[in-house]
């Protein structure tokens, strides 16, 4: 996965943190790699909810950066599924002046006119994973896109030495991998030879490396977690990044395969009691006995 130093993260307009939930956990997590945050409507009377909270300086444009970047991560959401012209400004820039992008998003940019026409359109050197372009040195990085050598499940991870704890939840954003981070932290701190295992694009952001399940065809979905776990077999504690909620029909089928491919010796049940509804639909949520059960019935 593409590592960073001394990023900029991209924050246009970001009023809260679901917003903008990539920039949040980077600047919890790796402060310590974060140059600026880069949002063109910034000012001291339009100010986003990062430059409130951080010490981290806001810039409007990502030639205020030269020389202080070696990579733009994309920390928002797409909004109404249109890529802005802001974002389109700030992506071409940093290119053109070599500067790498980090994309998280599910949108393959360099299929955009409005990108590729601007920097001398696509080189035949790109891959799915590593889009570059024929006028410019700068990269864009797509994360999300998984390695080609996963294999389906093997049940190889039951016979690891560490012992696996996934974090399962009532719905999705729910603080899954939140928990993982800080269990992990926890276990650290007491000298217990744990690590973090990243399911998701944020997770990977974190810790360096990892794979976005929710881009792996599904049988794969628990040979890909696998994988990963067999990498730490030796450790005597892993904290699995669980993703989505059985419950959630959005997202049940990445969760079922996480929780096949961890073949977990503990789950961690987040909640959030006072959620009424599953998110992004208008299913009541079960209790969480009920819940409880489930997870543990099929597992």
């Amino acid at each position: 996965m593409k590592q960073f130093k001394h990023a900029a993260l991209l924050v246009e307009g970001a009023k809260d943190i679901f917003h903008a939930k990539t920039a949040s956990v980077l600047l919890k997590y790796r402060p310590e790699s974060i140059s600026f945050l880069l949002d063109s409507t910034h000012s001291k009377s339009n100010p986003n909810i990062f430059s409130k909270n951080s010490d981290i300086p806001t810039i409007t444009d990502v030639k205020n950066g030269l020389g202080k970047i070696d990579n733009l991560i994309i920390c928002l959401m797409l909004p109404e599924g249109k890529v802005p012209e802001s974002w389109i400004n700030h992506i071409t820039t940093a290119l053109k002046n070599g500067i790498d992008i980090i994309n998280p998003l599910h949108v393959d940019f360099g299929k955009l006119a409005q990108i590729s026409n601007i920097l001398g359109s696509v080189s035949t050197n790109s891959s799915e994973a590593v889009t570059k372009f024929n006028d410019c040195k700068g990269e864009i990085h797509n994360i999300r896109i998984p390695p080609d050598d996963i294999e389906l499940f093997s049940l190889k991870v039951l016979k690891t030495h560490a012992k696996r704890v996934l974090t399962v939840g009532s719905d999705c954003n729910i603080g899954k991998m939140l928990t993982s981070l800080e269990l992990n932290a926890v276990a650290k701190k007491r000298g217990i030879n744990s690590d973090f295992i990243a399911t998701g694009q944020i997770g990977m952001l974190i810790k360096g490396e990892g794979i976005a399940i929710d881009r792996v065809i599904s049988d794969f979905v628990p040979g890909s977690v696998e994988k990963l776990i067999l990498k730490e077999k030796n450790r005597d504690l892993l904290f699995v990044e669980g993703q989505g909620s059985i419950f959630q029909p959005i997202y049940s089928a990445v969760t079922m395969g996480l929780v096949h491919g961890t073949a977990p010796d503990a789950m961690i049940f987040c909640h959030v009691p006072s959620r009424k509804k599953l998110r992004y639909t208008d299913i009541d949520m079960p209790g969480y006995h009920t819940m409880i059960k489930m997870y543990e019935d099929l597992a």
